[in-house]
């Protein structure tokens, strides 16, 4: 990978001890590890859920069959011990032997059957991913056979998402539960859900990874106030707190007790627009949205320096980004000609958004910066899963202003916010060309020979103006001196495996 993906992190230094003190001496081992999270999930169903961020909460009680790389988000092992093309539409996977479920029942390859049979269904928000399957086998206990009915290279990386999370059986003959009460083979069990507020876990004592360890208690507290979240962790009632924000970190970092990291990330702040809304059907009006937008500033004012400007979905350094060629300038004189060619001028826009302190200040940048081009722009803030339940279940409003947290494959990436059948491409108009560019692109293993055709996929739809990508934002996260072992990775979204207490 590039520079960017394996440059060091930024350790923000601490100066000076801030009046509550430090935290309390260190043990051997970290009883219970609580984070601080933004937002609630939106639910445990792999396949329904419909937030970036559930993965954090996912993590805990699902493997995936295939994992991946921290740093690089290159394919390792998982529940399948190997995985080959045995011909260009035939992918085998070897499974793990001696694997049980929370529940008891026994994974194996009827159980994998099982699973993605049903992220394949109608109903599930993982079909675009797995459209190229035909059929899943098991030829033997422990060997499946996923039967293709077109080349797709991108599927290792597809599995070690959602789409590879496998769920007990038994589970998933009854999804109502399965929302709310997750069976897996994960490092811990599920324990409790008190919507909005906590979600409770316990550590697998049969877990099968030797290599993993994992706190004897792990509990996430939703603590939407960016506030809320920085003031629990300096009075130690959490150890750790996920997605700081970037205007608390420099303050945070002043503690003694506490650590500060800012990790490079593939989250993508932006607009979602519905392109089958009359407003958003127009070319010139997505366009001019693009072009008004000075991400420059953005990065600087909006995130206080922990982002760089996006234009597309991935930074100028992934083997798959045309981010250089086809960054938006800033150009709103252009912007209010397009939108006057369009005859929208004081056309009224209602945009979705998180209603946390950090967003809503970002939403009134872009409603100055939209609103300066002609058009009328109100802006609709909302809990975290209600914005996303509105705009793309039901399709309340025309636009929303969200993040797309990234996935291991840049081919999920064109599947599920650009495809017709895409769960995130809510008005299910996609780019003309892109489709065919990725699945092009799926006809070979070699991310050199791949990259030629997602290129031109990152070129259709930037030329149909898609979408508004804002910044590329750090992940950036802090926590208690007496917790060691975390390990970011390149989405974002940590999973607290041997994230302990310092001996």
């Amino acid at each position: 990978m590039r520079s960017w993906l394996s440059r060091s992190t930024a350790l923000l230094s601490c100066l000076l001890l801030v009046a509550c003190g430090s935290f309390g001496s260190a043990q051997s081992q970290l009883d219970e590890l609580t984070v601080a999270m933004p937002s609630d999930l939106s639910s445990f169903d792999p396949a329904t859920g419909n937030a970036g961020t559930d993965h954090v909460f996912l993590y805990p009680v699902y493997d995936t069959l295939i994992d991946f790389e921290p740093e690089t988000t290159e394919p390792i092992p998982g529940l399948a011990t190997s995985w080959d093309y045995t011909d260009s539409l035939t992918l085998e996977l070897k499974l793990r032997e001696d694997v049980t479920f929370h529940d008891g029942e026994e994974f194996d390859a009827d159980a994998v059957v099982a699973n993605l049979n049903r992220s394949r269904d109608e109903g599930s928000n993982l079909q675009s991913e797995l459209g190229s399957i035909s059929d899943v086998v098991a030829t033997d206990d422990y060997t499946v056979e996923i039967r293709l009915s077109e080349p797709d290279s991108a599927l290792p990386l597809i599995l070690s998402d959602r789409s590879g999370m496998m769920v007990s059986p038994a589970a998933l003959e009854d999804p109502d539960t399965l929302a709310s009460t997750p069976v897996g083979t994960g490092p811990w069990k599920f324990v409790d859900w008190n919507r909005g507020s906590a979600v409770k876990y316990t550590a697998n004592a049969d877990y099968w990874n030797d290599d993993v360890e994992v706190a004897p208690n792990l509990t996430f507290r939703v603590l939407t106030d960016p506030k809320t979240r920085v003031d629990s962790l300096i009075t130690n009632q959490v150890d750790f707190s996920y997605q700081v924000g970037p205007a608390d970190a420099e303050g945070l970092a002043l503690n003694e007790a506490i650590t500060v990291r800012s990790d490079p990330s593939m989250r993508v702040r932006m607009v979602y627009l519905d392109l089958s809304d009359d407003v958003m059907a127009d070319e010139r009006i997505r366009e001019a949205l693009n072009l008004a937008v000075d991400r420059e500033q953005l990065a600087n004012v909006g995130f206080f320096g922990y982002a760089q400007p996006a234009s597309t979905y991935f930074p100028t350094t992934h083997w798959a980004s045309v981010e250089e060629e086809s960054a938006y300038p800033y150009d709103p004189e252009r912007a209010r000609e397009l939108i006057s060619e369009a005859g929208a001028e004081g056309e009224q826009i209602s945009i979705l958004l998180p209603n946390d302190a950090n967003t809503v200040r970002i939403a009134e940048i872009l409603r100055y910066s939209f609103n300066e081009v002609g058009l009328s722009v109100t802006m609709k803030p909302r809990e975290l899963v209600q914005s996303t339940t509105e705009y793309f279940d039901e399709h309340r409003d025309p636009a929303l202003l969200s993040a797309w947290t990234g996935r291991p494959d840049p081919a999920q990436t064109y599947a599920q916010l650009l495809a017709e059948s895409g769960y995130y491409n809510a008005g299910s108009v996609p780019p003309p060309g892109l489709e065919e560019a990725v699945n092009e692109s799926n006809e070979y293993t070699d991310n050199d020979a791949r990259a030629e055709s997602l290129k031109e996929a990152g070129r259709l739809d930037r030329e149909f103006s898609t979408f508004v990508p804002l910044v590329f934002e750090d992940a950036i996260v802090a926590y208690a001196n007496h917790v060691q072992g975390y390990e970011p990775n390149l989405l974002g979204k940590p999973k607290f495996t041997n994230v302990i207490e310092a001996g």
